[in-house]
């Protein structure tokens, strides 16, 4: 399954500190984004999974060093994933790797996160 996402990966960079509840916070805002966009599933992937993460850069916004790509909100977006139905849990008997890449070719779609799940074989 691949699909684009129009939700903006950060890097972290600014911090989290001890502000648990910022994160919580944009967790739920982003799953009812989703829900929105109906991408809520009855049944979570069958099977454990491995997902690739590409952050579609928008104008103007620069590549990141690539230890970056995971480090910044990806975790609260997987949460809401896992919120929304897509997996059972984010732990690895469900999901096996998360590979995060950027792409700076496809401006015109970004700022946007595409997701590939494939299953783990």
């Amino acid at each position: 399954m691949k699909i684009i996402l129009p939700i903006k990966l950060t890097n972290g960079n600014t911090g989290r500190g001890t502000a648990w509840y910022m994160s919580a916070s944009f967790r739920k805002k982003v799953e009812k984004k989703l829900r929105a966009l109906g991408l809520a599933r009855a049944v979570p992937f069958p099977c454990q999974v491995n997902v690739t993460v590409t952050r579609i850069l928008g104008k103007g916004e620069r590549l990141w060093d690539s230890s970056s790509v995971l480090r910044g909100n990806w975790k609260e977006i997987e949460d809401s994933l896992v919120a929304i139905g897509w997996f059972v849990d984010d732990s690895t008997e469900y999901i096996h790797t998360t590979d995060g890449r950027q792409d700076d070719t496809r401006r015109r779609k970004g700022p946007a996160i595409e997701l590939e799940i494939l299953p783990n074989q």
